[in-house]
């Protein structure tokens, strides 16, 4: 025996259909806000008005010729810079941030210490794995400012 289909039962899938759509698009959006909040850098607008002494601190930056190099050796980051004639550069003040790619909250400060030859040190926190972003600046004059990719295994 076939039962015929009325416009309840037809109001009835519609209203399910659209009921379970909307709960799932609510759930993604809650968990979007809760893992990311959407600001990856923190005051970014007023950032962007003063982008004009970004630009030109790292166009001083250039005109030193300063170079840097990036490595990870015994859970450390290791820097070592060198000056326009392949000498290395002492006794700077390096700052440093490594940053997570996809959780903000993740992020971590790293501390150099300076050594020999150009070379700044800061170890890296215990358990740390994947990709990273490091930020690495002097503090003073001139402006020195290193941006790398790291891989942590």
């Amino acid at each position: 025996m076939i039962k015929r289909v009325t416009g309840w039962h037809v109001l009835a899938v519609i209203l399910v259909f659209f009921g379970v759509i909307i709960t799932v698009n609510v759930i993604f959006i809650i968990q979007a806000t809760r893992t990311f909040r959407g600001e990856d850098e923190p005051r970014s607008y007023v950032q962007g008005l003063d982008y004009n002494s970004t630009l030109a601190a790292r166009a001083e930056q250039a005109a030193l010729g300063w170079t840097a190099t990036t490595e990870v050796e015994d859970g450390q980051v290791v820097i070592r810079v060198l000056d326009a004639d392949g000498h290395p550069i002492d006794g700077l003040d390096m700052s440093g941030t490594l940053r997570h790619p996809a959780d903000t909250s993740r992020d971590q400060e790293l501390a150099f210490e300076p050594r020999a030859e150009g070379r700044y040190v800061a170890a890296l926190p215990e358990g740390i794995r994947g990709r990273w972003h490091l930020r690495a600046w002097r503090e003073g004059e001139p402006p020195f400012t290193l941006q790398s990719e790291l891989w942590l295994q």
